[in-house]
């Protein structure tokens, strides 16, 4: 129930991931992917979210068990494996790294969610017209390829041509399902052109129709994103929450910059509460009709 102009999802969303790929704080981190998990939670449903949580905590478990054979740095150690030194400071380091990229990836399955083909022309196409339409065209045709191709090997299942061979075999199918896939996309898009150029799309000074429009809450959230998102990557940047895992771990102090984690946590959720509030406006109309 997110109906904030695209342009200001886009922009709150950049900024988010802006803060979570330039912080190794730990509590920034955990701030970033419990925020990322509850928004995509209430837009996906929690199905979706346990597959999408599962995927990235193997993620960080095998960035976790990857990083000791870069990185033998640390004072803790906790035991050797041959030469090989594993330490506590190692391991945190690459549960850090993997939680970071685990909550980047979630944020960016969101911009997936909010932002569909016909948002991204509308952001683009004003300014960048032919951006904005490979942008949007490209969205719309990943998930025809891939439905086409599912559709291209369960016909060849149907057929019973999987059972007739071997290991060999089934990726010689394989391969004949992709190429087939490729002979069809390349007829699809020579007629998506003609279509376009029928359309006039590269017409010049065609003008552009647009949905969306900046309402009050629009101006509002994004001077907020902007305030919110400038302020903490400034913080960050001069060094206000750095945390250090080498040599050894460095004390997180409740000092007088502990506000950034307010602020942070609020503006992470800012996202989720609209969407929230949205769903609870629709179901008391509903409950009125």
């Amino acid at each position: 129930m997110i109906k904030q102009n695209p342009i200001t999802i886009l922009c709150y969303l950049f900024f988010v991931i802006f803060i979570t790929m330039f912080s190794t704080n730990p509590i920034m981190l955990g701030i970033s992917f419990m925020s990322a998990i509850l928004l995509y939670c209430s837009l996906q449903g929690l199905k979706k979210t346990a597959i999408k949580l599962g995927y990235s905590i193997v993620f960080v478990v095998i960035v976790m068990a990857i990083n000791p054979l870069f990185s033998k740095q640390g004072m803790n150690v906790l035991f050797y494996i041959g030469e090989l030194v594993v330490t506590l400071e190692a391991i945190s380091y690459g549960i850090a790294i993997g939680v970071m990229f685990s909550s980047v990836m979630i944020w960016f399955s969101i911009i997936n969610v909010l932002l569909d083909s016909d948002k991204i022309s509308y952001i683009f196409s004003k300014y960048t017209p032919k951006i904005g339409t490979i942008l949007s065209v490209s969205l719309g045709l990943f998930p025809k390829y891939i439905a086409q191709y599912k559709k291209i090997d369960n016909n060849l299942k149907g057929l019973g041509l999987y059972e007739k061979v071997n290991f060999l075999g089934k990726i010689r199918l394989k391969l004949h399902a992709m190429s087939t896939l490729i002979t069809w996309s390349i007829e699809g898009t020579l007629t998506l052109s003609d279509s376009m150029s029928a359309r006039g799309y590269d017409l010049k000074g065609k003008r552009v129709f647009l949905r969306y429009k900046f309402n009050l809450s629009d101006i509002v959230m994004l001077l907020l994103t902007l305030a919110c998102g400038i302020t903490l990557l400034v913080f960050m940047g001069i060094g206000s929450i750095n945390y250090y895992y080498y040599p050894t771990f460095n004390k997180i102090v409740w000092d007088s910059n502990v506000w950034i984690y307010f602020v942070t946590f609020a503006f992470m959720n800012v996202m989720l509460l609209i969407n929230e509030w949205g769903r609870i406006k629709w179901q008391f109309t509903i409950s009125r009709i």
